[in-house]
């Protein structure tokens, strides 16, 4: 099965065409500033999980399913491979929850789609980039088009300024949430998961400071349960999994969270 096969007139293509022509650096700050303060929804990880019943990823060519499913598909992978592993478990289980930005009523391109660093050159292993990128609005800024852009070399991938989607915005969550347990090596692979240009493109490691590299692989190894789980056509949803994560939600999160 060939994953991540993006082509030219899909869904797909449009999707990005999308992202790229918005996702600047000041739309992106002003998304920032907008969820700086959690003031949403208050409700427990689980809704979340429940809300994915009805939405499907138009990011992604490989997405046939509720992102429920996938959910489940991903934990399961990662349960199979690592059954003492709780957290990562749960991890994988919750990593695109994020998502539910959809029924705040932002658009998809805000949503979901693969991340890119803004503020600084648009590397090529971005998505469509020969077809799309050109259409950003700071793909000449005179300072946003350059290799270092506002960044310094070595600053560190946490201290890059991401595209804005479900992954920031979950990591945020989970970063202003007390109420949890899930640390802050998870919450990384989380808000860093679908940087595809970094971890996948090798594209800004010259803003890589020490600790980045371990980041990456975690992220690498986890992909092998994401990016992969969705192989898993013959994959049937038992009671028997709901339970076993409906308890390991309770036991990571057992109240409800301010989104």
């Amino acid at each position: 099965m060939l994953l991540r096969d993006y082509k030219l007139e899909s869904p797909q293509y449009y999707f990005y065409k999308a992202q790229h022509e918005t996702q600047c650096y000041d739309y992106v700050k002003n998304k920032m500033e907008q969820y700086a303060v959690l003031n949403n929804r208050i409700m427990k990880m689980s809704k979340a999980l429940e809300l994915m019943d009805t939405f499907i990823d138009p990011s992604d060519p490989d997405a046939t399913n509720e992102n429920s499913v996938h959910a489940y598909q991903t934990a399961e992978r990662i349960r199979i491979k690592n059954p003492e592993n709780r957290e990562l478990q749960v991890t994988g289980l919750i990593h695109d929850l994020g998502k539910v930005l959809f029924s705040f009523g932002e658009p998809s391109l805000a949503v979901v789609g693969d991340t890119y660093a803004v503020g600084c050159e648009f590397p090529k292993s971005i998505v469509y980039y020969d077809s799309t990128m050109h259409l950003n609005p700071d793909y000449k800024h005179p300072v946003y088009s350059t290799k270092n852009g506002i960044y310094k070399p070595g600053c560190g991938i946490e201290n890059l300024t991401l595209t804005f989607g479900h992954d920031e915005y979950l990591f945020r969550v989970l970063q202003q949430n007390k109420n949890h347990s899930l640390t802050k090596k998870y919450q990384n692979m989380i808000r860093f998961h679908s940087f595809y240009t970094w971890h996948t493109g090798k594209a800004y490691t010259h803003f890589m400071q020490p600790g980045d590299e371990q980041l990456m692989q975690d992220i690498l190894e986890f992909n092998n349960y994401d990016l992969y789980s969705k192989e898993d056509t013959d994959f049937v949803l038992t009671n028997e999994i709901r339970t076993y994560y409906a308890g390991l939600l309770d036991e990571y999160f057992p109240e409800p969270l301010t989104w």
